[in-house]
């Protein structure tokens, strides 16, 4: 019996799709939606708070029925804007140095998504200032800025770089 790690098998045609997606793009029209949503509950909290705020003549027993069954629907579905659409976690950089590879893996909800994947070689540009080391890919997206508390480690990853001649 042996283990094998995902990333030494033939990945499936919707995990080659996902390897060429964008790396560290901010994607805008996530970030304006999330906004809307957010400032869209807010109000709709606020309307649900103000129905009670109004001043309001004779108050009837069904009129009054009315603002709570509105005020109790806008104030939740407020609430579920405001909370519905979480910031999705940054993918980590993992550098085998061993096999001269470079991955980005996001992991969420118990199972880890390969964003990009090359071998040292098919780096784009590798740039080091002190103890950070910063990678690119060929199409000149921004891989992952490394800084190795380990001095040994930094050494490791720069010889690796140095033999695949990008440093």
């Amino acid at each position: 019996m042996t283990a094998t790690p995902d990333y030494l098998c033939n990945h499936s045609e919707t995990s080659r799709a996902i390897l060429n997606a964008p790396i560290r793009s901010l994607d805008g029209a996530c970030m304006v939606a999330r906004m809307l949503l957010r400032i869209v509950g807010a109000g709709l909290v606020l309307a649900a708070a103000g129905l009670w705020i109004s001043p309001g003549g004779g108050m009837t027993a069904d009129l009054a029925l009315i603002k709570l069954v509105l005020s109790l629907v806008a104030g939740f579905v407020g609430l579920a804007l405001i909370q519905c659409w979480a910031t999705p976690d940054a993918p980590e950089a993992e550098i085998d140095v061993m096999r001269s590879r470079v991955r980005l893996v996001r992991r969420g909800r118990g199972r880890a998504q390969v964003l990009h994947e090359c071998s040292f070689a098919e780096l784009g540009r590798v740039e080091r200032r002190d103890d950070t080391v910063t990678l690119w890919d060929a199409g000149g997206r921004l891989l992952a800025e490394v800084a190795p508390a380990d001095p040994g480690t930094l050494r490791f990853l720069v010889a690796g770089l140095r033999d695949a001649g990008k440093l």
